[in-house]
C-alpha cells in the first residue's frame, strides 16, 4: 500500500506530542517495510483550519494513498467534531476506518459505533508543557498529609466557567486559587502545587487537563468532575481521583442547564469532606501515581497505538 502519514513535525508546540508523532512514524516505516509510508506535512499558509480538520496539528493521520481508507488517532479537545461536523470540516474525502482517541468524547466507542459506523478505540494522553516529565520526576515524594498545607488549591488559568467556579470558591478557608497572573510558570508550577493537600482541577475545553495528570504524577490527590471521555485504562472516580461533581454533558468545561454556585459547592464540599481523612486522601494519591507511572508516559503510548491499529483496514 501506498500510505501517508499526515502530521505536523513540531507537534503543535507539544514536546511529547512531537516524539510520539515521530517515533510512530519511524515504527511504521520500519514494521512495516512491505508499505510504501511517506510523511505529509500540514501547510496551513496563515490560513486558520479548524483543529478537527484533516491534518490538525493535534492528529496523526495514517490513510491510504489510493483509496482514502483512513486511520486517525486524535489527541484534540473536540474530537467529537470529526464525527458530527465530518463532512463541513473535510472527512467526507477520506473514509475512516479506526478512530483513535480523542478528548471531549461524549459518546461511547459502542455509540460511536452505532450512529456513525466507525470503529473508535480509546487511548491514553501526554502532559504537555517542555520539561513537564522531568520536573515531575525532580519533586516527586511520597505522599505525606501531614507535611502538606492542609488545603486544596488550584493553580492555572482562569477563563468564562473556570473563572466563575473560583470566584465562588476563593474565598473559602480550605481553598487556594492562583490563577495564570500569579506567577507560577514552569518549574514553580509543580513547586506551588507539591506544597498542598489536595489539587482542584477545573474542566478544560476537553474534560481532561493537564493538571490532572501533572498533579497524579506528584502523587497528589485531585479533586474534579467526574468525566465522560473514557481512557484506554479507565480513570476511576473516587479511585485514581476525587469526585466532585456530574460530568458535562458534551464533556467540556460548560455545565449546560447547570447552576455554577451549585457546582462549586460540590467541589467545597469534596474538599471540606476530604481534608482531614488522610487515609482515604493516601489512597487516591498514591493510586493516581501509580496510573500515571504506568499509562501516562509517551513509551506507553507509542507502544499502545501499535497494539490498537490494524493495517488490513487499509487495503
Amino acid at each position: 500500500m501506498n500510505l501517508i502519514a499526515y502530521f505536523d513535525t513540531n507537534g503543535a508546540g507539544n514536546p511529547y506530542f512531537k516524539q510520539i508523532y515521530h517515533s510512530i512514524f519511524n515504527k511504521l516505516v520500519d514494521n512495516y517495510p512491505e508499505h510504501n509510508i511517506k510523511h505529509k506535512q500540514p501547510n496551513y499558509d496563515g490560513e486558520y483550519i479548524s483543529p478537527s480538520a484533516p491534518g490538525s496539528y493535534s492528529m496523526f493521520t495514517l490513510y491510504n494513498e489510493d483509496n482514502k481508507k483512513t486511520i486517525v488517532m486524535t489527541f484534540w479537545d473536540r474530537s467529537m467534531d470529526i464525527l458530527t461536523m465530518s463532512n463541513a470540516l473535510g472527512w467526507d474525502n477520506y473514509e475512516i476506518v479506526q478512530l483513535i482517541g480523542g478528548l471531549g468524547m461524549y459518546k461511547t466507542s459502542e455509540q460511536i459505533k452505532e450512529e456513525y459506523n466507525i470503529d473508535h478505540y480509546t487511548y491514553q494522553y501526554p502532559l504537555g508543557m517542555p520539561n513537564s516529565y522531568q520536573y515531575v520526576d525532580e519533586l516527586k515524594k511520597d505522599y505525606n498529609p501531614k507535611n502538606k498545607i492542609q488545603k486544596a488549591i488550584f493553580i492555572g488559568l482562569l477563563y468564562d466557567v473556570r473563572k466563575e467556579l473560583a470566584s465562588y470558591m476563593v474565598n473559602h478557608p480550605l481553598i487556594d486559587i492562583f490563577s495564570e497572573n500569579d506567577g507560577f510558570h514552569g518549574k514553580l508550577y509543580y513547586e506551588k502545587m507539591s506544597e498542598y493537600k489536595m489539587v482542584i482541577s477545573f474542566n478544560g475545553n476537553g474534560e481532561l487537563v493537564m493538571r490532572d495528570f501533572e498533579a497524579m504524577g506528584l502523587c497528589l490527590p485531585v479533586v474534579r468532575s467526574e468525566m465522560l471521555t473514557q481512557f484506554h485504562q479507565p480513570l476511576i472516580p473516587d479511585y485514581h481521583y476525587l469526585k466532585s461533581s456530574y460530568p458535562c454533558s458534551e464533556a467540556c468545561r460548560f455545565y449546560q442547564g447547570k447552576d455554577i454556585r451549585e457546582v462549586a459547592q460540590l467541589y467545597i464540599d469534596v474538599v471540606e469532606s476530604n481534608i482531614n481523612n488522610d487515609d482515604k486522601l493516601s489512597f487516591i494519591a498514591n493510586n493516581g501515581n501509580t496510573y500515571y507511572n504506568r499509562y501516562c508516559k509517551p513509551e506507553h503510548i507509542i507502544n499502545l497505538y501499535f497494539d490498537i491499529i490494524n493495517l488490513n483496514k487499509l487495503n
